[in-house]
């Protein structure tokens, strides 16, 4: 393991990372794999009106990263032996693209109980502050913020979250990253994005592990329009608890 990544940290501050995971090839062989299904190039990369989550149920190159035994290396240090994917999504932000991620937590949009989550975030090209990096506060995982969410601007992603002066941005990190490298955080630290203000796309890969204990509402995931997007996969260890039967999903041949 990469001596950037500490069990210790992510339970103190909320985060780990970053550490390399993919080679710069790898990362630029995912770009072009992402942009082909879009029906883009990353040459002339531009707005997209195709689903950019859930890709891993239906294209085995985006299951076959998002299982890489690597990856599940360090997701299995935090959440134990028994994992299950249940989500992943292309974070993709267009060149002058004036869409933001507000500050949230995860889990709060998210019908499961126990609220256990560990994503693991990966640059798949260069992300800075000028095309909208990884921002997040350490320590934020400790109080839930779900009561002082309300509704946002136009320009936000999210149709609620918080708001700029409801968080202390004096104590946010910005996660600059090239190529490969991923930064691991819970379902409670306080996260966003700033808009993409450069010429270049900006391309994240953002993937979804909980345990098996952890219940997830079908009625409430078909409420919130995410049914399509939440379908478990054992992907490692054993599940006792067959909790989401009617949410598992095989991979894709």
């Amino acid at each position: 393991m990469h001596g950037n990544f500490s069990v210790a940290q992510y339970q103190q501050d909320g985060y780990t990372g970053p550490v390399p995971l993919l080679s710069e090839t790898e990362a630029a062989a995912g770009r072009q794999a992402f942009f082909t299904t879009i029906g883009q190039t990353e040459a002339t990369a531009g707005p997209t009106k195709e689903r950019t989550a859930g890709l891993n149920l239906h294209h085995r190159w985006v299951h076959d990263l998002a299982t890489r035994e690597d990856i599940l290396d360090y997701v299995a240090q935090i959440l134990g032996p028994d994992l299950v994917l249940w989500a992943t999504v292309f974070w993709y932000k267009a060149p002058h693209n004036t869409t933001f991620i507000p500050w949230h937590q995860d889990a709060t949009y998210w019908p499961m109980e126990p609220r256990i989550n560990l994503t693991v975030w990966i640059a798949m090209g260069p992300v800075h502050r000028d095309n909208g990096c990884l921002r997040l506060i350490p320590g934020s995982h400790k109080i839930w913020m779900d009561e002082d969410y309300r509704s946002l601007t136009s320009d936000s992603a999210f149709d609620t979250g918080l708001a700029a002066e409801q968080v202390d941005e004096s104590r946010a990190l910005h996660l600059e990253m090239g190529p490969g490298k991923a930064v691991f955080f819970t379902e409670a630290t306080l996260h966003g994005s700033d808009a993409n203000r450069s010429d270049q796309p900006r391309l994240a890969f953002a993937l979804r592990f909980a345990t098996p204990e952890v219940r997830f509402d079908p009625v409430g995931l078909k409420e919130k329009g995410i049914d399509y997007l939440v379908k478990t996969m054992l992907v490692r260890g054993e599940d006792r608890y067959h909790h989401n039967e009617s949410l598992q999903w095989a991979p894709p041949v």
